[in-house]
């Protein structure tokens, strides 16, 4: 088995052992998947890393990826998953259903089902609305027609008009 090559840090070995023995504070899970990332060619396939980590200073990604587009859009996502989430699914129902909590424990909705994975969904969505930089390789990952199409729903919003209504009335009310 090869040794990892020794880390370069700003702090002595002294201080990093003693770190190592306390527990990690409640915000440990989203410093691990916090920004900044960058996925690079790693063979035929993408490593996600961060700037500082590498294959060469015995890093492992935490993902890697077939396809570049595959990559990049878990990067866009990675640190959603860490943060706090903006929406929370009670596991009781209620006569309305399962109530659907905001950060703040406003009820924004309710849903017919427990489902968790759709509360995740929108915490993730709700996420990457936050971030300009993600939401413009969505849209550029989604291609060429597709950018087009967001192009004119974008220029009907522009006019004034309701959501609803901006995609040609395809939406059943």
């Amino acid at each position: 088995m090869a040794l990892q090559p020794e880390l370069l840090s700003a702090f002595s070995q002294e201080y990093l052992d003693a770190v190592d023995k306390r527990d990690e504070p409640p915000t440990a899970h989203e410093a691990d998947t916090s920004e900044p990332w960058e996925l690079r060619e790693a063979g035929k396939r993408f490593a996600l890393f961060r700037p500082w980590e590498s294959y060469e200073k015995g890093d492992q990604p935490p993902g890697l990826f077939r396809f570049r587009e595959i990559g990049l859009l878990f990067r866009l996502i990675w640190p959603a998953v860490g943060r706090d989430r903006l929406f929370n699914l009670k596991t009781t129902p209620t006569a309305d259903g399962y109530a659907v909590e905001s950060s703040d424990d406003a009820i924004v909705a309710y849903l017919r089902d427990f489902n968790p994975d759709v509360t995740f969904a929108a915490h993730v969505a709700g996420y990457l609305l936050r971030s300009p930089y993600a939401l413009a390789i969505l849209l550029w990952l989604a291609g060429p027609t597709a950018q087009k199409q967001v192009g004119r729903i974008l220029g009907t919003l522009a006019t004034g008009a309701d959501p609803e209504e901006a995609d040609g009335g395809s939406v059943a009310h």
